[in-house]
């Protein structure tokens, strides 16, 4: 099991890594963690449940959680899940969580737990926060404090990731300010819990290079999202405006772009002493599988062999590695992410 201080990215309107003449994006300078000692989470294999809480309803976007297919991820050789979920569809007066749904959560959290699987909860598709991030910051904190309150004694395999892709119109000095108002908000109760900080423009490399990390914290990680070349991996895509398909993906130039992408990530994490999850990475399911798996497996790869953990965009839905129908893992999906049996 990969336990790197380099640990474990939807985005539309994914940023080029570099600009057109092949520079790097600029990046905070580093050094003002060179004395802090940083591990990472126990993770390093992770899937994404997504299509279900990160919905309005869970159910309303075709698939509910089941405790079966969180076994089947833990059984394939994964440690990790990541949970997106919609809490702001479940707040009510004073900004108080829904205790039903708090209660769902729970019994999602808790029995993955009990499979030996670490949890990471984060807080998705929050729309009003990134029309009016000024606006809606103290329903973002007071959600924060009720979970951070609610999980307070629970293991260190429950980690908290503070908001997902933010854009719209919150900035990257917006973010920076936000991540360091959410972790004071959660550090007031649970002072060593692992909290992964957001990064700007959809959690994109170049919104994670604009990251700011807080000098004296050992127990934070940065995220970020990689979906590139974005025109392959959402072709055909309904949501995406990618209407052109029989696109591939591979060869030298791919390939090289994709390191290249991927050096920019472990420069930064090294630069600021601090892990760096790749928290989704994906394609969408009508691409052929055996480019889905080239593609993805390429991904995993470029990641490990920079001591990165990572977090496969999704197990069930849209850019599925999980045949729900079949009730089986994709083989080549498999092969590509963990291998085969």
């Amino acid at each position: 099991m990969l336990r790197s201080r380099l640990a474990c990215a939807l985005a539309t309107g994914l940023l080029a890594a570099c600009d057109a003449g092949g520079q790097a994006p600029a990046m905070p300078e580093g050094g003002h963690r060179d004395g802090l000692a940083v591990g990472a989470p126990d993770m390093s294999r992770c899937m994404n449940i997504s299509g279900a809480l990160e919905a309005e309803h869970e159910g309303q976007w075709g698939y509910t959680v089941e405790f079966r297919h969180i076994d089947a991820i833990a059984q394939a050789g994964f440690d990790t899940i990541r949970l997106p979920v919609r809490w702001s569809a479940h707040l009510g007066a004073g900004n108080r969580i829904d205790p039903v749904f708090l209660a769902r959560i729970d019994d999602i959290v808790d029995h993955a737990l009990s499979r030996g699987l670490t949890v990471i909860v984060d807080v998705h598709h929050f729309e009003a926060f990134m029309a009016d991030p000024a606006g809606r910051l103290p329903q973002l904190q007071a959600i924060w404090r009720q979970l951070a309150e609610h999980y307070a004694d629970y293991p260190d395999s429950l980690v908290f990731e503070l908001l997902n892709e933010p854009t719209d119109r919150v900035s990257a000095a917006q973010v920076n300010t936000v991540n360091a108002r959410l972790l004071e908000t959660v550090r007031a109760v649970s002072p060593d819990r692992w909290v992964i900080l957001s990064s700007a423009r959809w959690n994109n490399i170049e919104g994670l290079v604009q990251t700011e990390v807080p000098a004296q914290d050992p127990r934070v990680m940065t995220t970020v999202h990689y979906y590139s070349p974005f025109d392959f991996t959402h072709q055909g895509a309904p949501w995406s405006n990618r209407s052109r398909t029989g696109l591939e993906w591979g060869g030298p130039a791919d390939e090289a772009e994709l390191a290249r992408d991927f050096d920019i990530v472990a420069r930064y994490a090294q630069a600021q002493n601090v892990p760096v999850l790749l928290g989704e990475f994906g394609v969408y399911y009508e691409v052929p599988e055996h480019l889905r798996a080239r593609w993805a497996g390429a991904v995993r790869e470029a990641a490990e062999a920079r001591g990165l953990a990572w977090c496969y965009w999704g197990f069930g839905t849209t850019l599925r590695a999980y045949d729900r129908r079949a009730e089986a893992w994709i083989p080549e999906m498999r092969e590509a992410l963990v291998g085969s049996d």
